[in-house]
């Protein structure tokens, strides 16, 4: 269960909390922090309101958080390199009327208060006798994710849905230390982020968290061997740039390894397991909607189950239920590809002033409500689902059904490189398949393709790049390479 505990104890006051570029905390300076800015919020009478954080890799983002839920609110993250019409757009979806920020260079709105927490000095002025008395639906947080007409969508996640996550993650009987060291290389608005700091909060571990001022798949690299990390959640988009260093990477203090927020590529899985000998590899799915992720799978160093060179995504945790249903509604059966559907107390309380998104996209089965993931997904008969990619990335070419992401791994096994396939329409409407690859392949690449794919499956074009773009959580950034190829169509 989620918990304050580590805020009521003062017997480990003296150990590291967190690693902010290369500079330790200790808990009991986190803790000034979280008091400072939770006692500046009791003094406006702030509660049950949702309050905008403008995040950055600093101490005091991490002490916001805890100081809003301590006081009876929700955070919003909101990262400081967003665009002034998205955040305008959160604060009025999230009806944000207060926001706090580390500084004063940091943009804010004259429609919105703001708490400058650099000013706030170090005073108690709040105790354990102001916290505040949650209710299983009181809200944590809420999350912005794209939504597919580009207005962003709030994801609500309340006590009960992070206090079913949290109990599942206890029961997969992770060896977590106090003293531990984790990795926290999440943008404070993706989900993943979350984990990152609560759970080791939970057992006195010390966080090391990703700068955004140096590259972060080298940042990452340096901190896992640096520091001796021992519990790291890792992007494999970020793997993928680490590939080239494999041989050199030897991570023998690395316990844990969760690959989670994207596809896990098989052969990827495999060549890291060899970086880190000692430690325990699991994949996490799940959408925001679910809270954090909802399926698990504890990957083996042998013998691993893979579907079109992807690892499975497992079962559903502790508190969830899965359900594999058809266009027309019904329940699929083993061997049978279907949309994801999971429901159970995990499921968010739904997008935040979207009723007609919400109708959609949640709804209730047997009592139980269930989210409709868009994933789609197929059972084998040993009950480990398996991802296929997305029903928006299932294509028709020439009448063909084709989905992305089995061109893709294809492309992978005959290139024998990293690649990325995305679709786009030519002036006529119709859809074509474009290849992205790394440089410098020493072979004919329409040759090899030739051998493994079909006609109607071959990407039309080919496109060589000297680096894969990512987005702020280190997945690959698809969307910028389909926009690329958009705007060049347009331009011509």
């Amino acid at each position: 269960m989620f918990s304050f505990d580590f805020i009521n104890q003062s017997a480990f006051d003296h150990q590291n909390a967190f690693c902010i570029s290369d500079e330790y905390y200790t808990y009991a300076q986190f803790k000034q922090r979280v008091f400072s800015i939770a006692a500046a919020l009791k003094n406006r009478g702030l509660e049950k309101k949702n309050i905008g954080v403008f995040t950055q890799n600093h101490l005091d983002t991490y002490a916001s958080f805890y100081a809003i839920w301590l006081t009876g609110n929700a955070y919003v993250p909101i990262h400081h390199s967003y665009p002034d019409n998205r955040i305008a757009d959160i604060l009025e979806q999230a009806s944000i009327e207060i926001s706090i920020g580390v500084n004063s260079q940091i943009l804010k709105t004259s429609a919105v208060d703001y708490i400058d927490t650099a000013l706030l000095n170090n005073h108690q002025g709040f105790g354990e006798t102001d916290f505040y008395n949650h209710s299983p639906y009181d809200l944590m947080y809420i999350l912005f994710t794209s939504g597919s007409t580009g207005k962003p969508k709030g994801v609500q996640i309340c006590y009960r849905n992070l206090n079913a996550f949290m109990e599942h993650a206890y029961s997969l009987n992770m060896v977590l230390e106090q003293g531990d060291r984790y990795l926290q290389m999440f943008e404070l608005s993706f989900d993943l982020s979350v984990v990152s700091y609560v759970l080791p909060l939970q057992h006195f571990g010390t966080i090391y968290t990703v700068s955004d001022q140096n590259i972060k798949y080298l940042e990452i690299y340096r901190l896992l061997e640096e520091y001796k990390i021992n519990y790291a959640i890792i992007v494999p988009s970020v793997l993928a740039m680490l590939r080239p260093y494999f041989e050199d990477i030897d991570l023998p203090d690395l316990r844990n390894v969760a690959l989670s927020g994207e596809a896990v590529p098989l052969k990827l899985t495999q060549e890291f397991q060899q970086c880190c000998p000692n430690a325990q590899f699991h994949n996490y799915y799940g959408p925001t909607e679910c809270t954090i992720f909802c399926t698990s799978y504890k990957i083996p160093r042998e013998e691993i189950p893979a579907v079109n060179g992807i690892v499975s995504i497992g079962e559903a945790t502790l508190n969830q239920i899965s359900k594999l249903i058809r266009e027309d509604g019904t329940e699929a059966g083993y061997d049978e590809k279907a949309e994801l559907y999971l429901g159970g107390t995990q499921v968010s309380l739904g997008y935040v002033k979207n009723e007609i998104l919400n109708q959609s996209s949640f709804l209730s089965i047997d009592n139980v409500r269930f989210y409709k993931t868009g994933d789609l997904v197929v059972q084998k008969k040993d009950g480990l689902l398996y991802y296929l990619g997305r029903k928006d990335q299932q294509v028709k070419i020439q009448g063909y059904r084709i989905e992305l992401m089995e061109v893709e791994h294809l492309c992978k096994q005959a290139l024998k490189t990293e690649a990325a396939v995305v679709a786009v329409k030519d002036n006529r409407g119709f859809d074509n398949l474009v290849l992205f690859v790394k440089k410098g392949l020493s072979l004919d690449i329409s040759d090899a393709l030739a051998t493994v794919l079909p006609k109607y499956m071959t990407p039309t074009r080919i496109i060589e790049l000297d680096e894969f773009p990512l987005n702020d959580n280190g997945k690959l950034d698809r969307k910028t390479l389909k926009i690329s190829i958009e705007n060049e169509l347009i331009s011509h």
